[in-house]
């Protein structure tokens, strides 16, 4: 059985990242905080690029050259 997105901590955590970085709360240590939690696994940073995906197509937060960065070092790492 798969978890729900309400019951996925990883999915959980990114969008608790994704959240702080558009509301303003994510500073240097939370960055560097981030890019540790985004090195620990793939699944990690798919998470959060598909969270920060959400966001944006929402409408919710607008475009930030911090979520484009960050997604591709996910996809750097990745390969």
């Amino acid at each position: 059985m798969t978890k729900t997105g309400k019951e996925d901590p990883v999915w959980q955590q990114a969008v608790e990242w994704t959240m702080r970085e558009h509301d303003g709360t994510l500073d240097e240590a939370g960055r560097a905080d981030l890019l540790q939690w985004l090195a620990i696994s793939p699944q990690h940073g798919r998470a959060y690029q598909e969270a920060a995906r959400l966001w944006l197509i929402t409408g919710l937060v607008p475009p930030s050259e911090d979520v484009d960065s960050a997604s591709t070092s996910c996809r750097s790492e990745e390969v």
